[in-house]
């Protein structure tokens, strides 16, 4: 038998039902509770264990069957965060209750139960009391089982100020004056669920009045002054609610759903059963605002409307089946928002996400999805790309490998035989093989049971003879620590010299195969509509043969042709003019994500290139996408050619029937010339714009505001400096504060991106937003040196102010360091070393490799990118 681990807790006796009385004082920044806890034990025990941290326990008393009341030794465990009561003799099997009386502190730090301050819109200075448990957060707030496996109800009593809004998990029952200006509010039962899930906020918000969705009341909760920005999150909720319970043919599991914005939150947003919290801006966005904003707060919703079934409705055992949760939310959030706005072809966009995953995965430093987790910090490494990403990815395509219904009755199956209750991921398998009657589990074991993913190769071995390879792709381009393979759903599609195209399908399961053609392909593809999460190297011969017949590619296809390109030439795998050729020949694309990859390559070799050398790269971007620019120009009307730095039609937000696709692809564009390519023409269009905007001439179009903001900053000086600042304390919603905070670290000025570094630790940026603000300046050839510095001079502060979650977050930029020189690379290496992280030491080990891929390739390529370039042009000239 496996020796249980210190930091788990014994089994033998588990909670039933909490009930709860939390009392905050906002001002005073602490609170005093009562838990009372119903108990089964299953077998004799001297020690209760359960888990507390940071909290006094003031009185602790056991109330027998008989009435008895027995009061145990309390012991802290500090260490483990548990608590231990030790009774005086030995606690038989069967039922007793545990009273616990205790006080904490209501800390600033985004997590347990903290504080949170916002200015209401007469300018005071307002708090509020919110939780966030998730993973192992739930004890700093009340002495509790702290594990997702000891599912328990939940009685939630709150007494607060009178005239403070008092939430939790279920509907309220009461609520009443008890004196000294205070009211107690009483909640319902909850369903039986996880702690990590409980949930109770107090402070002055505002509510919108209840909508019924198939029986179930939803609002939307915010801070006074906040109120016009609800209607879209409310909309959006109803329709997520509607949508999923029909799609698992199972009722919402709570008796309501309140989906609230809380000023200051370290993540995007949380499950709560019944009580969602969010970011700002993650929930609240005006009507008339960008799509990608719109589209964030839609799927947001959605994402944690999903949860209320995977996650909350039945639970993972453990951490490391947290992807169970994630990657379900992430997969049904994309359905759901699909349906809600199928103009936003949410599903081409899901495409980024994929390659984001695979760009992380393609690390040796990647893990599997389904990872072991030990110690309860280790948690919070789950919680990245792998899990959401390339999760949700692995699940499409086996969705769309089975089939959407074969897919949907799997799943159906496994919430219905699980409510309540927790799983692993095997249980997930039976289903889907019940419901297929295909061998899911050994197939699917390839995907979540190893880290990375396989690098296609394909190449013609005869007129009608095609074959296929598989090895693990990684980045540094070296051979993998051990051979591995996958079961790879390949689906090919391919053209015949009559003009007909073929379609085939077959697992690949061995190292290589060989696939009989019906006929010579004049263009092949291996990943027919880009479901399949691997990538593809098609020998020079089949390459050539689809850039020719590039037009015939579905979106999602192009931009998994420019990934796969970009990450095997990362690899050293094929040869950068080989990627400038995929570039240019894509140059009239219309797919924004397409520009996305596109922009993301060019981002890198501006990162790595000799100074010298930057002006031919800009010279490159400028001729890549300018024509395009110059067709689409800044708003959707029809303009003179050649009109890509002139002042009219300051429209351009789709009110003339423009796409979402189209006004994104000029933000895009936009972006992309006035930064990377130094257009001087977009430069001077985008202060222009912005000056118009604030003298109230002219209205900045929402879709193309970040982007205005992003070229502003790119060549400003101090006066830009001060207006975008001016921008980010003016702010009338959470996306223009955002926007113009993120702004601040796009300068190029040294001295600039200083004075924004030190506005990062002045207490004046809210700590959710700080850390951020940091990540964007490291991660710049301009600033990524000033940001280190800043780093290790503020590295005890960081840790004593910033969410926990934060600081690896952040230093996920550090491959910008590659922009510098090795030693100012190999100085923060050091540093790390000797300063080790308390949490998130994966994904610090995946920036530290991007890193070291990151000065390999600037070795390699950046002698050699003036050559590449000036062929490049030259071949455009001819």
């Amino acid at each position: 038998m496996t020796e249980r681990p210190p930091y788990r807790l014994p089994r033998d006796v588990v909670p039933e039902h909490y009930e709860l009385v939390i009392e905050p004082d906002l001002p005073g920044a602490t609170f005093v509770g009562a838990a009372g806890i119903d108990l089964r034990v299953l077998a004799a025990t001297s020690d209760i264990v359960l888990n507390a941290n940071e909290l006094d326990i003031n009185r602790a008393a056991l109330v027998m069957a008989d009435g008895r009341n027995v009061v145990p030794e309390v012991i802290y465990r500090p260490g483990e965060q548990q608590l231990c009561l030790r009774l005086p003799t030995p606690l038989l099997p069967g039922n007793c209750r545990l009273d616990l009386r205790f006080t904490g502190k209501l800390n600033e730090l985004l997590r347990g139960f903290y504080r949170s301050k916002f200015k209401s819109p007469s300018g005071k200075e307002q708090w509020v009391a919110s939780t966030q448990f998730e993973s192992t957060d739930a004890r700093r707030a009340f002495p509790c089982w702290d594990e997702p496996d000891f599912k328990a109800t939940f009685g939630v009593t709150l007494v607060a100020d009178d005239g403070l809004t008092a939430l939790s998990n279920a509907r309220e029952v009461s609520s009443e004056l008890v004196g000294n200006g205070k009211r107690r509010t009483r909640f319902a039962k909850t369903i039986k669920m996880s702690t990590y899930l409980v949930a109770f906020i107090v402070g002055p918000f505002e509510l919108t009045s209840p909508r019924v969705v198939d029986r179930v009341p939803m609002r939307i909760a915010y801070v006074p002054g906040r109120g016009a920005l609800t209607a879209l999150a409310e909309r959006a909720a109803a329709h997520a609610l509607s949508f999923l319970r029909n799609y698992f043919s199972m009722p919402y599991p709570a008796d309501k759903l309140d989906h609230i914005a809380i000023p200051d939150f370290a993540s995007g947003a949380m499950e709560n059963v019944g009580l969602v919290t969010y970011r700002e801006t993650a929930l609240l966005v005006a009507e008339d605002s960008a799509q990608v904003e719109r589209q964030r707060v839609v799927s947001t919703v959605a994402h944690e409307t999903a949860h209320m079934w995977f996650g909350d409705l039945v639970t993972m055992r453990w951490w490391e089946g947290i992807w169970l949760n994630e990657a379900f939310a992430t997969f049904m959030e994309t359905l759901a928002t699909d349906q809600f706005e199928p103009r936003w072809q949410i599903w081409d966009n899901f495409g980024v996400d994929r390659a984001a995953a695979l760009a992380t995965d393609g690390l040796r430093a990647s893990r599997a999805i389904e990872h072991p987790v030990g110690r309860p910090e280790e948690a919070d490494d789950m919680f990245d790309v792998i899990t959401y990403d390339k999760g949700a990815s692995v699940l499409r395509m086996i969705e769309r490998y089975l089939g959407d219904e074969t897919f949907r009755r799997g799943l159906n199956l496994y919430l219905d035989t699980h409510r309540f209750s927790n799983t692993d991921v095997t249980d997930l398998w039976d289903a889907l093989e019940s419901a297929s009657g295909q061998p899911i589990r050994a197939a699917m074991s390839t995907w979540v049971d190893q880290p990375g993913h396989p690098l296609v190769s394909a190449s013609l071995t005869g007129p009608f003879e095609l074959t296929l390879s598989q090895r693990r792709f990684l980045l540094d381009g070296g051979a993998p620590d051990a051979e591995q393979t996958w079961a790879v759903p390949v689906s090919l599609r391919y053209g015949t010299a009559e003009g007909g195209v073929e379609h085939d399908q077959l697992l690949l399961q061995d190292v290589s195969t060989t696939v009989p053609l019906k006929a010579v392909p004049t263009w092949l593809v291996v990943n027919e509509e880009a479901w399949g999460v691997y990538r593809t190297y098609y020998s020079e011969d089949l390459r050539g043969r689809l850039l020719s017949s590039h037009t015939g590619l579905s979106n999602r296809e192009r931009l998994s042709l420019v990934s796969d390109m970009w990450a095997t030439t990362v690899a050293g795998l094929v040869s950068l003019p080989s990627s400038l050729e995929v570039w240019w020949t894509l140059r009239d694309d219309r797919d924004p994500d397409v520009w996305w990859a596109i922009s993301s390559g060019l981002g890198l070799l501006d990162l790595i290139s000799h100074e010298e050398d930057r002006q031919r790269l800009h010279s490159f971007v400028v001729a890549l996408a300018g024509g395009l620019f110059d067709d689409l120009g800044w708003g959707p009307a029809i303009h003179p050619q050649g009109a890509r730095g002139q002042g009219q039609r300051l429209g351009g937000n789709g009110a003339s029937g423009e796409s979402p696709q189209q006004a994104r692809l000029r933000a895009r564009l936009v972006t992309l010339l006035g930064t990377l390519g130094s257009d001087d023409a977009v430069r001077t269009e985008a202060r222009k714009r912005l000056a118009l905007a604030d003298a109230g001439e002219a209205p900045l179009p929402p879709d193309l505001a970040t982007a205005v903001a992003q070229v502003v900053a790119s060549a400003g000086g101090d006066e830009e400096w001060s207006v975008l600042y001016c921008h980010y304390k003016d702010a009338a919603t959470p996306q223009d504060e955002v926007r113009y905070l993120q702004s601040l670290g796009g300068f190029s000025n040294g001295a600039l991106l200083s004075r924004s570094i030190e506005l990062t630790f002045s207490g004046e940026v809210r700590n959710q937003d700080a850390p951020y603000l940091l990540m964007s300046i490291l991660g710049k050839r301009e600033g990524s040196v000033l940001a280190w510095e800043a780093i290790e001079a503020h590295w005890e502060e960081m840790q004593r102010r910033w969410p926990a979650n934060s600081i690896h977050r952040m230093l996920e930029a550090l491959p910008g360091l590659a922009g510098t020189s090795h030693a100012a690379a190999d100085r923060a290496l050091a540093w790390l070393d000797a300063h080790p992280l308390p949490r998130g030491e994966l994904k610090l080990r995946q920036a530290r490799e991007r890193l070291k891929v990151n000065l390999a390739f600037r070795e390699r390529i950046a002698p050699l990118l003036r050559a590449a370039l000036e062929d490049a042009l030259n071949q455009r000239e001819r």
